[in-house]
């Protein structure tokens, strides 16, 4: 049996956005301590909620590919 086009197609796009989310998170965290080390304190918190929330946009990104692939493997098993 063959998957469905939209299992792939969601499988594609959660792992590029758990390739680039990560990068991301590293350049909002990097200008956050920035700001906080020029002395814009309320920025760089601001930055580091900002990158705590798309670390765990990114867990869940993770879970949701993980649980994708598990159902790209059952279907491929039913078929045989």
């Amino acid at each position: 049996m063959d998957p469905s086009p939209l299992f792939r197609r969601l499988m594609l796009v959660l792992i590029a956005v758990a390739v680039i989310l990560p990068i991301g998170i590293c350049i909002v965290m990097g200008v956050g301590a920035l700001l906080g080390t020029m002395g814009d304190a309320v920025g760089g918190r601001v930055l580091g909620w900002i990158a705590l929330a798309g670390g765990i946009v990114w867990g869940v990104d993770l879970v949701g590919l993980l649980l994708v692939q598990t159902l790209l493997t059952l279907s491929d098993h039913e078929g045989k």
